[in-house]
């Protein structure tokens, strides 16, 4: 009567007249080619879960190293702004000093400018007499 199932009594067993026989491979076949499909679909299916799980990975990889170079550079970015304020309380230290400095010049140009022969011999009366024998000749 055709394609019988006897996996009652025989596991994996089908009986099968010899008219038949062609028919039955058709179906094996298309049942082997369904199932190849199948897997080939579901060897797709992994690799792009396989694709999503590298992703998720080179993006964690990214992160980490973005955190880190953020870190350093943010490090250094501090750095540099305590050496620009150090820089700054050096150059005010020095601007006090020059200006000191030019107080002092300008103090000693003042008391230079106030000396006077009769100031350097009022309290030398051997040099006032010098000089004013010098004016008398």
């Amino acid at each position: 009567t055709g394609i019988v199932d006897v996996s009652h009594e025989y596991e994996k067993m089908y009986v099968v007249r010899p008219q038949f026989f062609i028919q039955l491979i058709g179906l094996l076949r298309n049942a082997a080619l369904n199932s190849l499909k199948y897997k080939q679909e579901l060897a797709l299916v992994r690799e792009q879960n396989i694709d999503i799980t590298h992703f998720e990975e080179d993006l964690d990889a990214f992160k980490l190293a973005f955190a880190k170079n953020y870190n350093s550079a943010s490090t250094n970015f501090g750095k540099a702004i305590d050496e620009i304020d150090k820089a700054i309380k050096r150059m005010e230290e020095v601007k006090k000093f020059l200006t000191t400095s030019g107080n002092q010049l300008r103090l000693a140009n003042n008391k230079l400018e106030d000396v006077s022969v009769k100031k350097l011999t009022r309290k030398n009366p051997t040099m006032k007499a010098k000089f004013e024998a010098l004016k008398g000749e």
